[in-house]
């Protein structure tokens, strides 16, 4: 019996040794964030402005401030119970001690290795247990880590000391307004990111006193639960789990919300914006994207863990490893400073933090340089930088088919996200090859490149892209422009689908188009260019159908040259004619350029060319039946007389080309 009772003891005393190691672990976590909550804080002071004028600072900085008293809470309470831990430790093997020295050899004392066993159990006087001490019972299993701990206070009904009562009171509290603030910091970010206005600085102040009218009527009812709870079961114990299981539904609620709110930004298209002209990830959705993913890693396991243990039975508690406890409990003593680096940190706080250890060479670099040189509030933008208009640019001139017919047609909602869609994939590829955007002239963008390498590459690219994109529904057959058109095969291939954006490219030649002058316009601050070669481009653009790329000569003898080993997406380039350009008395020749996994569209492009040429010879033939039947009623005119000057019958006038029409000759159109 000595022996098992020695044995219960040793097991006990490795118990509690890795009891405290977790601890000691949780509070060292909870410092570190509380450390990091405070100075992402300081850090928002330190930007200056009224926090009553911005409801998004204003949330944020109270989502931060829960953060830091959440955790500061919590490291109190850890503090205190690894001093109580330590001080019932202590107690209970002074007692051990003592019934040691109270054992004799003789068999008549054997009452009192059953006392020490008891002891060992801690089940000796039990009218003086805390919670604490239940804490500190051997179990015989892998205990797990501070979830256990919560639980374990949850399913005794043993008494907490009024000190760890008060904290772990408080970092409940704070846990739940982290929750609340979380949740508006979310849909304040969604706001912005859906429609960027300000709502003036009343409206501000009035979300803002709603706000902390909302978080007043939470901390009151938390203390309608909580105190009675408190006061009656003498401690957070058995009736708690109900009220622990809630505020933890709270924290899974609000990054259902997040996930929601990225959906939504993500469906209507606000995943990106325009940035000096230029497509980039939306700030607003990477801020609310992170912070959902920081939930997710660091308080999701402990959110699914700790209402699966607070469910559990008291027996089937310690079933759980330590290692899975540990290192769920772990991080969510984290999530408070992982989410102020996701708030307060930029690019520029952690070059900072990295100079020591960053070599020589890399800090003595032209792009060290300028990453140190950007002020904080441009960190999202680093990288980002606008491409330098082209000395000599070669010119792209998109612009949409029958796009006036479509917006008369189509349904608002399907107008702005084809729209948007649209301008998005424009854009998207410009910083890849080194595009720059011009202007844009109602759904026509004019970009310049530095080579016909990067204008080709992109005009072919983006043709992919246009087929392959997540089109409404809705817009398939609007016009016959739209609607989707498949090659037949053996395996049937989409050729047109979606939007049918035109293409022309032309390169800048001054020895034989001219001077070419470029200039900034006043209030864009975009580079504008004035020449015979932009005009030529903007006549390029306009010669080619919905999804054609058309290019002039020399950009054509470029690629029969150096592009089929310089343009990565495979071509084919085939010879158009003449375009004659009235404006300037000549004609360009013009090639077509086409991807050849889209080498059906040359066919469809060559029947609709032969349908125009058809159509152009008709219009001749009406042109010149009409000429002659104005000369022969001008004849007509000058031999009768004015019936209108007579004041006759209304009914009986001929409208003015009534005459006109009598004269014309019968003109059969042909259908293509």
């Amino acid at each position: 019996m000595n022996g098992d009772s020695v044995d219960i003891a040793v097991a006990k005393s490795r118990e509690v040794a890795m009891d405290a190691t977790w601890m000691y672990i949780y509070c060292a976590s909870l410092v570190l964030s509380c450390g990091a909550t405070l100075l992402a804080t300081y850090h928002m002071r330190q930007l200056g402005g009224d926090m009553l004028r911005s409801t998004v600072r204003f949330v944020i900085l109270c989502f931060l401030l829960c953060s830091a008293l959440h955790a500061l809470a919590g490291a109190l309470f850890y503090t205190f119970l690894i001093a109580e831990t330590r001080a019932a430790a202590a107690r209970e093997e002074a007692a051990e001690q003592r019934a040691y020295d109270a054992i004799t050899p003789a068999p008549a004392h054997a009452n009192t290795s059953r006392l020490l066993a008891a002891m060992a159990d801690g089940s000796a006087d039990s009218a003086d247990d805390t919670a604490v001490d239940s804490l500190l019972e051997p179990d015989h299993n892998a205990d797990g880590g501070e979830a256990a701990f919560i639980t374990k206070l949850t399913h005794a009904a043993r008494p907490l000391s009024h000190v760890l009562t008060t904290f772990l009171m408080m970092e409940n509290m704070f846990f739940l307004f982290s929750a609340y603030w979380i949740v508006l910091v979310t849909r304040e970010l969604f706001t912005l990111a859906m429609a960027t206005l300000d709502r003036g600085e009343a409206s501000e102040r009035a979300a803002i006193r709603r706000y902390v009218i909302g978080a007043g009527a939470i901390l009151a009812a938390f203390l309608l639960a909580g105190l009675p709870i408190v006061i009656t079961q003498k401690g957070y114990n058995r009736a708690y789990r109900f009220m622990g299981i809630s505020e933890l539904a709270a924290i899974v609620a609000s990054m259902l919300f997040a996930a929601g709110s990225l959906g939504v930004l993500r469906s209507s298209g606000r995943k990106h914006e325009h940035v000096h002209g230029m497509l980039s990830r939306s700030p607003l959705y990477q801020r609310i994207k992170r912070m959902l993913v920081v939930c997710i890693v660091f308080t999701l396991p402990y959110c699914v863990l700790q209402i699966g243990l607070l469910a559990m039975s008291a027996d089937q508690v310690d079933s759980v490893p330590d290692y899975v406890v540990g290192v769920a409990t772990m991080l969510y003593y984290l999530f408070g400073a992982a989410q102020a680096l996701v708030m307060g940190g930029s690019q520029q706080c952690c070059l900072r933090i990295l100079a020591p250890i960053i070599p020589m060479h890399v800090r003595n670099s032209p792009e060290w340089a300028n990453l140190r040189a950007s002020r904080r509030h441009d960190s999202y933008f680093a990288g980002m930088a606008e491409a330098t208009p082209p000395a000599q640019p070669v010119f792209v001139i998109t612009d949409i088919e029958a796009s006036s017919a479509l917006w008369a047609t189509a349904p608002p909602h399907v107008i702005d996200a084809a729209q948007q869609l649209h301008d998005d994939l424009m854009r998207a590829s410009l910083p890849k090859f080194r595009g720059y955007e011009i202007t844009t002239v109602g759904d026509s963008f004019q970009l310049a490149f530095h080579s016909v390498e990067d204008a080709a590459s992109y005009a072919l690219e983006v043709q992919l892209q246009l087929l392959h994109a997540k089109w409404p529904h809705e817009l398939d057959g609007l016009v016959p422009a739209t609607k989707t058109e498949w090659a037949i095969g053996l395996k049937p291939q989409a050729v047109f689908r979606g939007l049918r954006v035109r293409m022309g490219i032309h390169d800048t030649n001054m020895d034989a188009e001219g001077q070419q002058v470029s200039q900034v316009h006043p209030v864009t601050g975009k580079t504008l260019y004035i020449g015979a070669s932009e005009f030529l481009a903007r006549e390029v653009g306009d010669a080619g159908f919905g999804g054609q790329i058309v290019v002039s000569q020399r950009v054509a003898a470029w690629l029969r040259g150096d592009g089929e080993t310089r343009v990565a997406t495979p071509f084919r380039l085939d010879y158009l004619g003449a375009h004659p350009v009235e404006q300037l008395g000549l004609a360009l020749e013009l090639y077509e350029l086409t991807p050849k996994v889209l080498d059906a569209r040359r066919k469809a492009f060559r029947k609709r060319r032969g349908i125009e040429e058809s159509r152009a010879t008709d219009d001749d033939v009406a042109c010149s039946a009409v000429g002659s039947a104005l000369d022969a009623q001008a004849q007509d005119t000058e031999s009768t007389t004015d019936e209108s000057a007579s004041g006759g019958d209304y009914k009986s006038q001929q409208t003015p080309t009534a005459g006109i029409r009598s004269g014309l000759a019968t003109v059969w159109w042909r259908r293509g």
